[in-house]
């Protein structure tokens, strides 16, 4: 139970850390020629970035390659009697034997919807082009071909 004491001894406080707040980093108000106060404004919030940052994606990343997707080259990515089929080559035009994964997708381009992920993983002698086979990697009557898009990506394993 409280008793007046400690109501009082708690406005006390309250009213203290109130007007101590209330004076904290404001100058010290002078009157003006007509006995008005006149205080200047003192930010104290930083106000926040309303854009978006900006990353640029066209090179690559800090990591090294990462992205190999412009050494693919798409031969067809076709679908027939429901059965999803992809070729294509990789051309390795580093210096060094490539270890990389190969994913090829399917996407619904009405509402963006993944159907598939086939992932493939070849190694790449330096200077050599291979080709990119993944027959029947997708079977589904239902899906009208003139609703999917095809996308592929290449990774680095060693990056």
């Amino acid at each position: 139970m409280r008793t007046p004491m400690t109501y009082a001894a708690g406005l006390a406080l309250a009213a203290t850390t109130l007007l101590g707040v209330a004076g904290c980093g404001q100058p010290d108000p002078g009157p003006t020629d007509e006995g008005t106060v006149s205080v200047p404004i003192q930010p104290t919030i930083t106000p926040l970035r309303t854009e978006p940052e900006s990353v640029g994606t066209s090179a690559a990343g800090t990591g090294g390659l990462f992205d190999l997707g412009e050494l693919l080259t798409t031969t067809s990515c076709d679908e027939s009697g429901g059965v999803w089929s992809y070729r294509g080559t990789l051309a390795n035009e580093t210096g060094e034997e490539l270890d990389v994964t190969i994913a090829i997708s399917l996407v619904s381009s009405a509402d963006a919807t993944l159907l598939t992920v086939h992932e493939l993983d070849l190694r790449v002698p330096a200077g050599e082009t291979v080709p990119v086979e993944a027959a029947s990697f997708y079977s589904d009557e239902d899906v009208d071909p003139a609703t999917v898009q095809c996308l592929t990506g290449v990774t680095d394993k060693d990056e």
